[in-house]
């Protein structure tokens, strides 16, 4: 009923709900409109805590195996994306006691379940040649060496929960901290934040550590970036790709497009964003469509596509 209901609020035009009362935005190249991806790169961290009884080595594998292939993908049509990437990830390895001066968050029961123990207690203290689903620095690598130019993103380094409910500022301030001393070994200064699963909070930190955009869920879907009470820009998340109906793939190529449609139509941007543990179903007969949609209302002169640091990068040339 739920699909049936949602295939009818886009077919007559009403969804995507679109911000008119976001600031009018003025695309590099005279472009109408623009468009945003990105991908939430977790690999196991994500899922130990997660209440939906997911196996974490399994979801970190299925992102082994999507990586190089959404790299190809993207490629295929020269569109870059910020890859929103847990720190602990650009880690060779790690052994016991490397973490312990980060303050640690306190148990809760929220979003997601951590009540006992320690919250390193999954991380194996080992390589990635022992423990790949915990490491990924041969991932980032490939997304570093692609043709395209990818953005690296922060979502923090242990994958936390950032609302001010659940987690002390300090506690943040140390992951903020221990993400981007991990990337700088990589020569990568983030600027773009995603927050994990939603947990929106503690933006002072956010201000604190120099990051210029962050991706928020809001009441509309499609919108210019606005700016928040601190200083930072946000980009409202229009969609995520995925399989959440049984519909056929004619269909959500069709969806996918008609929000890019009425963001070129509003003058907003469509902010698409996924997991790469994405069902292989959507990453073979739905998003290559799409993709190539994109790439030619870009060629048409009518669609802006970069990242999110692009994004944050030409608004700023624009204010100064």
């Amino acid at each position: 009923m739920n699909a049936q209901l949602s295939k009818i609020v886009y077919d007559l035009g009403v969804a995507p709900s679109v911000n008119h009362h976001a600031s009018v935005c003025k695309y590099p190249g005279g472009y109408k409109a623009g468009m945003c991806i990105s991908a939430d790169f977790e690999m196991a961290w994500a899922f130990r805590y997660s209440k939906r009884k997911v196996d974490p080595i399994k979801m970190a594998a299925l992102e082994r195996e999507h990586v190089p292939l959404m790299l190809s993908m993207f490629e295929r049509y020269n569109i870059p994306i910020t890859w929103a990437t847990v720190g602990h990830l650009f880690l060779e390895s790690c052994k016991q006691g490397d973490h312990d001066w980060m303050r640690r968050i306190p148990h809760f029961d929220d979003h997601w379940r951590f009540m006992q123990g320690d919250w390193y207690d999954h991380d194996p203290y080992s390589t990635v040649s022992k423990d790949n689903a915990w490491y990924a620095p041969d991932l980032i690598e490939q997304i570093l060496k692609s043709k395209v130019a990818h953005d690296i993103g922060c979502h923090t380094f242990s994958h936390m929960d950032c609302t001010y409910k659940n987690c002390p500022p300090e506690v943040l301030d140390d992951e903020l901290t221990a993400c981007k001393n991990s990337a700088s070994k990589w020569g990568l200064a983030m600027t773009s934040f995603v927050f994990p699963g939603g947990t929106y909070g503690n933006f002072e930190v956010l201000k604190k550590h120099g990051f210029t955009i962050y991706r928020k869920g809001m009441g509309f879907r499609l919108s210019t970036p606005l700016m928040d009470d601190y200083g930072i820009y946000v980009t409202a998340s229009t969609s995520s790709f995925g399989k959440g109906a049984d519909w056929h793939s004619d269909y959500y190529i069709h969806r996918y497009c008609k929000m890019i449609d009425k963001a070129i139509k509003s003058g907003t941007v469509a902010h698409f964003w996924l997991h790469p543990s994405v069902d292989r179903w959507t990453l073979d007969n739905v998003m290559p469509a799409v993709m190539h949609y994109a790439a030619q209302k870009r060629e048409a002169g009518e669609l802006w596509i970069g990242t999110m640091k692009d994004m944050a990068d030409f608004l700023n040339r624009d204010v100064r």
